[in-house]
């Protein structure tokens, strides 16, 4: 999975708009910062990433409740077999004042009817999630959206050439059908620690074998999950 940034033509063009947006957070410096996912977006050496530093799934937290500074979801929930799940794990783990930064693919664009989001080279249609849902349950977890961004106006053509004839819609895209836009990108602020229930939609196996080592992570210390089932 994820390889489509890589290797298409509007992957690439994709993972470049999306640079440019996690490019704030790509430092890391004295915050503790984690990217989980997504090797296309290659942070700096004071970024934490999943899984080439530790070994753990999006879905179930390896690292300590409230021991993050700021968390990078590239589409990762997506990805994820349970969407949900993953943004509430990451609700545990970020700090109070945390952010969480994503993006995900807006169902609604002109990309909902590319045949591609099979779970295979795109994530699986069901799992990209629609904004407002994603707000709704963003702000139950106790999140507050600091800022957001659209991007990619153009149609999923297969061809740099195609991409360029169709550079005219970023502009006409982002001035008057902004909600149109392929992705989304929104960093959120984390204002309590709070309890928050699981909901019925998603469930995990009730018991899944975990033997938990320790990873560094900006001086420090965060459980890393070694094994999971």
């Amino acid at each position: 999975m994820e390889t489509w940034f890589e290797t298409t033509a509007v992957g690439r063009y994709t993972a470049q708009k999306e640079r440019a947006f996690f490019a704030p957070y790509l430092n890391g410096g004295k915050d503790c910062t984690v990217r989980l996912g997504a090797a296309w977006l290659r942070p700096s050496e004071n970024v934490v990433c999943v899984p080439e530093d530790v070994a753990m799934a999006a879905e179930l937290p390896a690292f300590a409740l409230q021991s993050l500074d700021c968390l990078l979801l590239p589409h990762t929930h997506e990805y994820s077999s349970h969407p949900l799940q993953t943004l509430r794990a990451a609700a545990d783990m970020l700090k109070h004042g945390g952010r969480l930064v994503l993006t995900g693919f807006n169902p609604h664009s002109l990309w909902r009817w590319r045949p591609r989001f099979d779970g295979t080279d795109l994530p699986l249609r069901r799992h990209c999630l629609p904004l407002p849902e994603l707000s709704n349950e963003m702000k139950r977890l106790g999140f507050d959206m600091e800022y957001g961004k659209f991007m990619v106006y153009i149609p999923p053509v297969a061809s740099p050439k195609a991409i360029n004839r169709w550079q005219f819609m970023e502009k006409a895209g982002d001035r008057w059908w902004p909600q149109a836009a392929a992705v989304y990108g929104l960093v959120w602020v984390k204002r309590f620690a709070g309890v928050h229930p699981l909901g019925d939609r998603e469930t995990l196996p009730d018991t899944l074998p975990v033997a938990l080592g320790l990873a560094k992570c900006g001086g420090m210390e965060c459980t890393e999950e070694k094994k999971y089932g």
